[in-house]
C-alpha cells in the first residue's frame, strides 16, 4: 500500500513552527520527571503542525527500499503475513545482479561499527555459550594453504583460496542468523539518511538510542540544548509521522515495561551501553487517514512492512494492538496476531 506523497516544506516556513513546538515541549514537560507525561502536548504539537524534516523522509524512503530488496514481506492490519519475502540467510531467489539478503544484513552491521568487521559476532553451535565469528575467521586464516606453505608445510595442505572464502561466507551467514539485527537495520537507515553520531546512537541495541531520545526530552524540558534528532513521546497519545520510530520492549522484562511511563522510568536510569533490555523498533514509512505502515528489520527473519490501524475517529494507534487492549476471541476484539505487542514509545523527529 503506497502512502500519499509527503511534500517537504520550505525551511523558511517550518523553522519557526519547529522552534515553537520545541519551546512548547520544554514549557510543558516537567524537568527530569521520569514519566514525561506533561510533555505530551509538546509531542502532539510537533505531530500536528510540523511536517517531517527531509532526513526523516529519507529514513522512510530507505526503509521502503530495503523492504523491496528483501522481497516485500508484508503483514496486514491484523498482524497476519500476507506476502512472504526473502529470509536473512538466503543466497537465492534474487534478480541476477541483486545483493543476497545475508550480505545486505552485513552491510547494516557496518553502520554500527564502521571501523571494524567484528559484527555480527555470534556463532551458535549447541554449546552453552556462542563462539565469536572473528576468532573463528582468524583460525581459518591460520589454516590457509598459502600461510602453511610459507611455514614449510608441503603442497596440498591447508585451505585453498576458494575453500577459505566458502568457509568465511558460511561463518558470516551463521552469524547473521544467530545475532539479532533489527537495531543494526535502524542504525543503517539513520546513518544513510545523514545522521551523525552526535544526533543518533548507532548501536546493536535499540535501548541505546531510545534512551538517548528519552534524555533529549528531559534536556528540552530543562531548557538545555541537545543535538539528538529524536525525542521520546507516548505512542498511544501521539500521532506518528513518516520517519518516526515506533518501539516496544520484548521478553519477560519487556512484559513488565508495557507502558510509556514504565519504560521511560527504566530508560531514565540507564546510561548508554548499560543494562540490556530487549526491544524492537520499526520505521514509520507512510501515514494515511486509517492507519500507518512501518518497516522493521529482523521481523520474521526479513525486512517486513506491517500495517497498523488507527483507533476509529483518531490518528492514534488502536489499543487492540496492546496485549491488554482487548480479550482475544471476544466479540468486540480484533485479533492482531503477530502485531500484538506492548507498543509504548514513539521516537519523534524534533
Amino acid at each position: 500500500m503506497s502512502p500519499p506523497p509527503v511534500i517537504a516544506p520550505s525551511s523558511a516556513l517550518t523553522q519557526p513552527l519547529r522552534h515553537a513546538a520545541r519551546t512548547l515541549c520544554a514549557a510543558l514537560a516537567f524537568a527530569a520527571a521520569p514519566t514525561f507525561a506533561s510533555a505530551a502536548s509538546g509531542c502532539l504539537a510537533t505531530a500536528s503542525y510540523i511536517p517531517p524534516p527531509p532526513r526523516a523522509l529519507a529514513m522512510a524512503a530507505l526503509a521502503r527500499q530495503e523492504h523491496v530488496a528483501f522481497g516485500s514481506q508484508t503483514m496486514d492490519a491484523e498482524g497476519r503475513l500476507t506476502e512472504s519475502g526473502y529470509s536473512e540467510a538466503e543466497d537465492t531467489r534474487y534478480p541476477i545482479d541483486a545483493q543476497p539478503a545475508w550480505q545486505r544484513v552485513l552491510r547494516y552491521w557496518r553502520a554500527v561499527d564502521p571501523s571494524s568487521e567484528r559484527l555480527p559476532s555470534l556463532v551458535r553451535f549447541g554449546a552453552p555459550h556462542a563462539a565469536d565469528r572473528t576468532r573463528l575467521t582468524d583460525a581459518l586464516n591460520q589454516a590457509s594453504a598459502a600461510r602453511l606453505q610459507g611455514l614449510g608445510v608441503g603442497p596440498g595442505q591447508g585451505l585453498d583460496a576458494p575453500d577459505q572464502r566458502a568457509l568465511e561466507a558460511a561463518l558470516q551467514r551463521v552469524a547473521v542468523i544467530d545475532t539479532p539485527w533489527s537495531a543494526a537495520f535502524i542504525s543503517w537507515v539513520a546513518r544513510e539518511a545523514g545522521l551523525g553520531a552526535d544526533e543518533f546512537v548507532f548501536s546493536e541495541a535499540h535501548v541505546d538510542y531510545a534512551g538517548a531520545a528519552w534524555q533529549a526530552g528531559i534536556d528540552e524540558a530543562a531548557g538545555r540544548a541537545t543535538p539528538q534528532a529524536l525525542r521520546a513521546c507516548d505512542l498511544m497519545r501521539t500521532p506518528p509521522r513518516p520517519g518516526d520510530l515506533i518501539c516496544h520492549a520484548r521478553g519477560p522484562r519487556g512484559a513488565a515495561l508495557d507502558g510509556f511511563g514504565k519504560i521511560g522510568e527504566w530508560l531514565a536510569g540507564r546510561p548508554t551501553g548499560g543494562a540490556p533490555l530487549p526491544m524492537h523498533c520499526d520505521v514509520v514509512v507512510g501515514v494515511d487517514g486509517s492507519g500507518f505502515d512501518a518497516v522493521g528489520g529482523n521481523v520474521l527473519q526479513s525486512v517486513t512492512l506491517r500495517r497498523l490501524a488507527f483507533a476509529p475517529g483518531t490518528r492514534l494507534l488502536d489499543p487492540s494492538y496492546l496485549p491488554e487492549g482487548c480479550t482475544a476471541g471476544g466479540s468486540a476484539c480484533i485479533d492482531r496476531h503477530m502485531s500484538r505487542q506492548p507498543w509504548s514509545l514513539l521516537l519523534q523527529w524534533r
